[in-house]
This record gives structure tokens, C-alpha cells and sequence, in this order.
């Protein structure tokens, strides 16, 4: 790790590569079988190696990457109650029996280490390059221009739209004296259809002025790094290796 640290302060990696590193490290995490705790391990010591490589502001990483945790931790808390196993405890409620089990338990704790590990290397993406140049990095690993443009629209005109909607709510809270749940909520129905026709007209328009101005559903990003490319590819293949043989070690253990 102290030699990627010293290698990632030379160059600074693109977004291609830091876009290929992610898609495959993903998939090989995702592949990995529940309870090779060990696996996981070698795994998020790989996503923090990677993760100094690509630069991002650590602070700002930890922290998103905490807030974000939050999640997927609420959204698989239930797992251990809905898998069959061998018991563990049992709370016999006079409507409901809740049993705990030893999978359950297992896969709970899969899932916690691969969304932490998977949440903190997307964060360390997205952190450490810009719109523009993640945008670039897909269009140069062959992902159709329609689906770039989509993404970068949605994401550009959110918080416009965002925006629309808090004036919008403020309008509402300051035209409706006796706040009933009925008038409230058509009032709410009302401003939903509304910023959905305004956000049809709005996606048109704005996609015929990047037209007019000679958009054709590239986006171009000029590199400061011109002389970087074989030691980008030699990092890419490199880490791509690394997974390989992580996978290996596993086989290795299932098998024996």
C-alpha cells in the first residue's frame, strides 16, 4: 500500500481505468460466497489500496461512505429472521414467533461487509473525478451515448427540478390555513403533475439548445495527463489480477 501511495502522488489515474477497476471489482465481490469472511477481508484490503489510488478526499469519504452505509444496514436488517437454519433464539409473541437463525446470521453479516466495501469504492469513484470525466470514462468503455446523456441530464437538471418542487411545497404552506390531510394531499397530487408536464417541456427544450450549440451525444474531456496511458493500463491489469486471484483462493478453499 505504500508504494501504490507513493506511485498514485506521480500520475494521476483516468477515469476509464478507475471505471473498469470498480465494474470488475464489484462483480468479483458480488460472486463471493456468504461466510468466506477471510475472502472479504482480502477484499477490502484490495478496495483501500484502490481506493488510495484513486486520491479522493478522505474525509469527505468516510463520511459519505458512513451516511450511506446506513441503508443498505436498515434494509437487511430483517435477514436474519427470514432464513431457514438452525435456531438460534426465539421470542414467542402472543401474534408472531421470531426465530434467528445461524444463516441468517451468516448472510446478514455478507451482506453488511459487501455493501460497506461496495459503497466505499463507489464512493472513492465518484469523489475522486468529476461528472464530466465519469461521463467521458463510460463513453470510452462503449456505453451507448443514450444512456451517457440520460445520466448526465438526470443528474444535471435534479436539483433544478429539486428546486421547482421546494418553491412549489413553500406556495402550498403558505396558501392553505387549515391544513387538513385531505387538502394537503391534492394539493401535493396537484404539484406532482405539474412538475411532471413542466419537466417534460423543460427536457425538451433543453435538449433542442444542445443541439442548436452542436451537441451530438459525446462529451468530450480534454486529459492533462498525456504520457500516463501504459501505466494506467499496467494499474488496471494489475488490480484485475489481484481479483483473479482472490477468486482462486476461494475456489482453492471451497474445493478442499
Amino acid at each position: 500500500m505504500e508504494k501504490i501511495a507513493e506511485v498514485s502522488k506521480v500520475f494521476k489515474i483516468n477515469a476509464r481505468a478507475k471505471i473498469i477497476i470498480t465494474l470488475v471489482f464489484l462483480f468479483f465481490l458480488i460472486s463471493t460466497v456468504s461466510g468466506h469472511y477471510y475472502i472479504l477481508l482480502l477484499y477490502f484490503i484490495l478496495s483501500i489500496s484502490i481506493a488510495i489510488l484513486f486520491k479522493p478526499d478522505f474525509y469527505l469519504l468516510i463520511k459519505r461512505t458512513l451516511l450511506l452505509f446506513l441503508f443498505p444496514f436498515f434494509i437487511s436488517i430483517f435477514i436474519p429472521f427470514a432464513n431457514k437454519g438452525k435456531i438460534l433464539f426465539t421470542l414467542n409473541l402472543n401474534f408472531l414467533n421470531i426465530t434467528i437463525t445461524d444463516n441468517g446470521i451468516t448472510i446478514f453479516l455478507t451482506v453488511l461487509v459487501k455493501s460497506f466495501i461496495s459503497i466505499l469504492l463507489l464512493s472513492s469513484l465518484v469523489i475522486s473525478i468529476s461528472d464530466i470525466e465519469l461521463l467521458d470514462g463510460l463513453r470510452k468503455i462503449h456505453v451507448p451515448a443514450i444512456i451517457v446523456t440520460i445520466i448526465f441530464i438526470m443528474y444535471r437538471y435534479f436539483f433544478v427540478l429539486k428546486e421547482d418542487s421546494n418553491t412549489g411545497q413553500l406556495a402550498i404552506k403558505s396558501r392553505i390555513f387549515q391544513k387538513s390531510y385531505k387538502t394537503l394531499s391534492k394539493k401535493l397530487t396537484f404539484l406532482a403533475g405539474n412538475l411532471l408536464i413542466r419537466s417534460f417541456d423543460r427536457a425538451e427544450n433543453i435538449y433542442k439548445s444542445m443541439e442548436s450549440r452542436g451537441f451530438d451525444g459525446n462529451f468530450h474531456f480534454i486529459e492533462r495527463n498525456f504520457d500516463t496511458g501504459k501505466l494506467n493500463w499496467i494499474f488496471t491489469i494489475y488490480f484485475i489480477l489481484m481479483m483473479i486471484l482472490v477468486k482462486i483462493i476461494e475456489f482453492l478453499k471451497v474445493l478442499s
